[in-house]
Formats: C-alpha cells, sequence, structure tokens
C-alpha cells in the first residue's frame, strides 16, 4: 500500500475529517489534484458523508485500519530500541528522537509496560488531541488497564502539564514532578515511569525553558523516577540537539542506542 493511503487510513480510524484538514494531516508535499487521486484509489474504503462533508471509513475501511495496526504492531515488537527502552530502571533519564507516531510509540510503549510490571506506577504525557488514540493504541498494544490498580496509570495532557497560562516554569515543572512521585509512592507504588512528549514547549516557543528544565532533573534522576523525554525532531531547531543530548544518560533514536557520555 501506498504510504499515503496507509496515512489517509490511519488519520481516518480516529476521527471523520474534511478534505483541507485530512490533506493538513498528510502533509504539504501533496496539493489537491494528488491527493484527491489518493482518495479515490480508496474509494472502497473511505467515502464523504453527505451530510458533514467529512471523509470517513466505510466498513472494509475499518477492517483495512485493523489489519494495517496489527501488522505495524507485529513488526515493532522486540525491535532493538524497544528492548533498550524496556531496561530503562528508576534513576535512569533518557531521551528518544522520533520523526513520526510509530517509532516514537515502539520506544515509549514498552517502556511503560516495564515499569507497570515491576510494580511502578506509569505516567504519559502527550499532545492534547491524542489522548484517546494514544489509550487505544496502548490497549492494543496489550497494556490491559482494567487490569491494573488504581491509580496505577495516568495520561495526562502535554499542554496542561508543561503550560500553565501559557507560562512555562523550569522550576515549577520539576516540583509537579516531585509532587506526582510522592502521590503515588503513598499510593503504594514502588516508584514512576514517565514518559512525556515536549512538542508543545517547543511549537510555543519555550525551548530554552524546556532545556533549563531538563538539565535541572541531571543526567541521573532520583531514586524513585524513571524517565522518557521524547522529542520530535520534526520540530526540534537542530542547534538545540547536543544540549538534549547531554541533559540525559541514555539515548535512543533510529541512528543512536546507548548510554550518553557527559
Amino acid at each position: 500500500m501506498h504510504p499515503i493511503n496507509r496515512k489517509i487510513i490511519e488519520c481516518l480510524q480516529d476521527e471523520n475529517l474534511p478534505f483541507t484538514e485530512l490533506l493538513n494531516k498528510i502533509g504539504d508535499d501533496y496539493n489537491h489534484g494528488k491527493f484527491g487521486y489518493h482518495l479515490r484509489t480508496l474509494s472502497k474504503f473511505v467515502e464523504l458523508e453527505p451530510t458533514t462533508r467529512k471523509y470517513r471509513l466505510t466498513d472494509r475501511g475499518k477492517l483495512l485500519a485493523d489489519v494495517i495496526h496489527d501488522f505495524r504492531f507485529l513488526t515493532s515488537r522486540g525491535t532493538e530500541a524497544s528492548r533498550y527502552a524496556e531496561r530503562l530502571t528508576i534513576g535512569d533519564h533518557a531521551v528518544a528522537f522520533y520523526d513520526n507516531d510509530n517509532f516514537k510509540r515502539q520506544i515509549s510503549f514498552p517502556f511503560l509496560k516495564a515499569g507497570l510490571s515491576r510494580g511502578e506506577a506509569g505516567v504519559y504525557i502527550v499532545s492534547e488531541d491524542k489522548l484517546d488514540s494514544e489509550i487505544r493504541e496502548m490497549q492494543e498494544y496489550g497494556i490491559d488497564f482494567d487490569s491494573l490498580p488504581k491509580e496505577a496509570f495516568t495520561i495526562m495532557s502535554a499542554h496542561e502539564w508543561y503550560l500553565r497560562k501559557g507560562r512555562a516554569r523550569a522550576k515549577t515543572i520539576a516540583t509537579n514532578w516531585q509532587t506526582l512521585v510522592h502521590e503515588k509512592k503513598r499510593a503504594g507504588f514502588a516508584g514512576v515511569h514517565a514518559a512525556g512528549e515536549a512538542a508543545v514547549l517547543i511549537s510555543n516557543g519555550k525551548s530554552e525553558e524546556l532545556l533549563r528544565y531538563d538539565k535541572s532533573l541531571g543526567r541521573q534522576l532520583a531514586s524513585d523516577l524513571c524517565g522518557l523525554c521524547l522529542y520530535d525532531k520534526n520540530v526540534l531547531e537542530e542547534r538545540y540537539l547536543a544540549q538534549v543530548f547531554h541533559c540525559h544518560s541514555h539515548i535512543i533514536s533510529k541512528d543512536l542506542l546507548g548510554k550518553t557520555v557527559a
């Protein structure tokens, strides 16, 4: 299947979308004519709802979306990057660089699941528009939320966690982490495995404050927290890469994998 066709199916799995919004999610490289061609080739799987003028998956499209999803996870399980993420332990401060959601999930899901299996609480901070879809993806991956103890897993909006009234303060974010870890330990958990997307800070012009925050945490975290910072390479300016690298003790990416040197 053409990558654009697959992405159309994946986008419509979460919600029905009008032409322009769907095109924007695919990317700016495709003009209306090329994109219309791809939609026509998917006529058995995608249809235009006449009342709302939004595209949606047909019944066959929903089946195809499930097949794409299952294949993606079958091929991603057991990769070197996911195995490395699973081995991160309390005290580790890791950074993962990703360029698409699939690779991000290959890292963050095994990381979170490994922490839960050790009796630690899981915290996942993602873009607000991904909250529902990430829950569904984690369930498909094999994280059974119904079987987990109360308060074992928390998913939060990155905007609400990192930005308060449009402000981002490194000291405040670090203090909030300390408070959250204390609450989880008081609830009976051994510690916290936390993964958080940083894109909201970068896209809101808070890159400098993000670096101050990451640096303040230190390359080695406290004895009750394991952190995985998720950086989208599509939004992170190249001039910040070296600084991000040196703020963390572990790096996970498609090109680099292992402990960093201070």
